[in-house]
């Protein structure tokens, strides 16, 4: 062919998918299209650059996507549209989240501005990037093909999805994402995604890239002492110790530390994440926190030009604006490498490119397995033998306590005995006195024992005492002021082993209400925190999400009188009932109650705190269904907990029933 395949380009950001199309000759991108303004910059500058990544005379508009009517280009002048809208509403970050998501959020329904584009335009073909989390949920992924199919103006486009792993395309990173090839029906055409060109599943003898030979000839002298890349985070101090390649997670009796501050699976597996100069590094997020990594080997953040460097941008490529409006740039961007890949594969199939200087992407069948869900997977004994290394090397593993078993953590890996961590008694076996004042939930003081504190109209005060005996955590609870209370009792266990030099908790509250729940478990997860080095309750026991239940709990009441939510709260106080989906109709009879009545206890169990999850709390439940994460409530202040959230769609299973 002879003339160019003229591209458009929306949601174009930082340019990281036209840079991949615009380093092919066969390609010309006309048109860029991004609502950032920083993003606007970047592409104005570079097209003024002497460089060729943005054409000097394309078209860079600084619109939102959902008011351009496409009056720049008619159907004669695009042949191919690439760009993908933010990718939040669909990431396993916002599924966790919960909330309105998907097509249903502002940012989600942003692909239907692309399709009324393609339809504008009608060129042969579109590329559409997102995160892969886009076709988990069936609904919304239906509804996103049959806007692509009968949306897009006749004869609409076939489209075939596939979620790739960047490094298996030469990216020093790894990064899942799932790309969207759609061909006009009147062509009758087929595409094929291209083989990885690196790794174990390409069949090219490439290796892939990693993070140290990415960034082995950029001079980043000065970097270490430069403020800007320090890491600021209240946890910054641990990530000496961590050895490359591991997070937070080293710092857990499951990874066999002495003395552990996090929980299993309690955190993000990029919290505290440091790279690994022998592997490609893990995804590039657009707006990390404090203490979110990848972090650089020698513990701070990376530079914009290493970050530049592990995203596949050309070290000529001018990036505007901070150093956080880098991060984000390069965190929202399609990894330029990956990006020429696929336009290798695109110009080939399904345009006749003719002869190419370029090397010939091998298709790939639809049915061809990739595996690099199941790498990581494995990786597991890699993070081990790393963790165990590095305690030996900072003198905080020793063999003899492995033989003995007195080290837990490590033993399903290394074989070795049963047992849990022998920790020095000190602070953990001192008896405890205190008077707790509670004015809500998060505003108390502590007081010496025995003190009555005045009480307003909604303050609660309580007397606690604690000790450790036979390393069970034992604390007693008595409200103050006289009103009608009774007991209630509180177990929460380890299956084996010690949190930390606490083998478990038994708390017997006397004078109590059943609306002092949250206080009592307040007080207990304060204790226990106290006694050990862990920063959260969540730590103790591991993320809800863990696959594997190790630890008991229940809750006895004496006293107080049978309800509802009294029963409700019995049920989902024993572990083994979290975590698991019930229909409205399965709960109300294992409560032995009226669904009406069940709705009600649920709304109480949330307004106590509790994580009771519905479809209107999280869009990712299953209409009708209700879980519950933990048998404890949430006692964080800075989650994102509303209470107030109306329970409708199960008050509406009920008007139906």
């Amino acid at each position: 062919m002879t003339d160019k395949i003229r591209v458009a380009s929306l949601f174009t950001g930082a340019g990281g998918l036209d840079i991949g199309f615009s380093n092919l000759s066969e390609f010309e991108v006309i048109f860029h299209l991004d609502i950032m303004d920083v993003a606007v910059q970047t592409l104005e500058t570079n097209a003024k650059a002497d460089t060729d990544y943005v054409e000097e005379d394309s078209i860079i508009r600084h619109k939102d996507v959902t008011e351009y009517d496409g009056e720049d280009l008619g159907k004669a002048d695009v042949d191919l549209v690439i760009g993908g809208p933010p990718c939040q509403p669909f990431s396993a970050a916002a599924r966790r989240a919960g909330g309105i998501e998907g097509t249903e959020s502002d940012e989600g329904s942003l692909f239907r501005a692309y399709v009324k584009l393609l339809k504008e335009w009608q060129p042969k073909a579109f590329l559409f990037e997102n995160v892969y989390g886009i076709t988990s949920d069936e609904e919304d992924w239906q509804m996103i093909v049959d806007a692509f199919e009968n949306d897009a103006g006749d004869p609409g486009y076939h489209p075939k999805a596939r979620t790739l792993d960047a490094a298996d395309y030469g990216v020093p990173q790894h990064r899942e994402r799932t790309f969207i090839v759609g061909i006009r029906k009147d062509f009758d055409e087929e595409f094929q995604f291209p083989f990885p060109t690196h790794g174990p599943d390409s069949p090219f003898d490439n290796e892939q890239v990693t993070a140290g030979e990415a960034l082995k000839d950029i001079d980043s002298e000065g970097a270490n002492d430069d403020p800007t890349y320090e890491v600021t985070s209240k946890h910054a101090y641990l990530l000496d110790d961590i050895p490359p390649g591991l997070n937070y997670s080293f710092y857990t009796e499951k990874l066999g530390h002495p003395e552990p501050i996090f929980g299993w699976r309690s955190r993000f597996s990029d919290y505290l994440y440091k790279a690994d100069p022998e592997q490609p590094v893990r995804t590039l997020k657009a707006q990390p926190g404090a203490a979110s990594g990848p972090f650089h080997w020698e513990n701070r953040k990376f530079t914009e030009e290493e970050l530049k460097a592990l995203q596949t941008f050309p070290d000529d490529y001018i990036l505007e604006g901070s150093y956080s409006q880098v991060v984000k740039q390069i965190g929202n961007s399609v990894p330029p490498r990956i990006a020429e890949v696929m336009a290798m594969a695109i110009s080939e199939q399904l345009f006749d490119a003719g002869e190419s200087d370029y090397e010939e992407m091998e298709p790939m069948p639809d049915d061809y397995d990739l595996n690099y869900r199941s790498r990581k997977r494995t990786n597991s004994e890699e993070y081990q033998r790393k963790a165990r290394e590095r305690l030996e090397e900072l003198g905080l593993w020793e063999p003899s306590n492995e033989r003995s078993g007195k080290q837990h953590g490590l033993e399903e890996f290394a074989g070795s005995g049963e047992g849990g961590t022998e920790q020095p008694k000190h602070s953990l076996m001192e008896e405890r006195r205190a008077t707790w004042n509670y004015k809500s939930y998060f505003d108390r003081e502590k007081f010496s024992y025995g003190t009555e504190p005045d009480l307003g109209d909604e303050a609660r005060a309580f007397n606690e005492e604690s000790h450790l005996e036979n390393d069970i955590l034992k604390i007693d609870i008595e409200r103050q002021g006289s009103h009608d209370g009774g007991d209630i009792h509180i177990t929460l266990m380890p299956d084996e082993g010690l949190w930390n030099g606490v083998g478990g908790l038994e708390i017997h509250a006397s004078n109590v209400e059943l609306s002092d729940v949250f206080y009592i478990w307040d007080i207990g997860a304060t204790e226990v925190i106290d006694r050990t080095r862990y920063e959260k309750f969540i730590d103790v026991v591991g993320h809800y999400s863990t696959t594997q239940l190790d630890y008991t709990s229940s809750i006895e009441l004496d006293g107080i009188e049978d309800s509802v939510v009294a029963r409700a709260l019995r049920f989902f106080s024993d572990a083994s009932n979290c975590n698991t989906e019930y229909t409205l109709i399965d709960l109300a009879d294992k409560l032995d109650a009226d669904p009406d009545d069940v709705v009600d206890a649920m709304k109480q169990l949330r307004e106590w705190r509790y994580e009771v999850r519905t479809p209107a709390t999280h869009a990712t439940m299953p209409e009708g269904q209700i879980l519950c994460t933990y048998p404890f409530p949430d006692m964080v202040e800075t989650s994102h907990f509303d209470a107030s959230i109306e329970l409708d769609s199960l008050r509406q299973r009920v008007e139906e029933a």
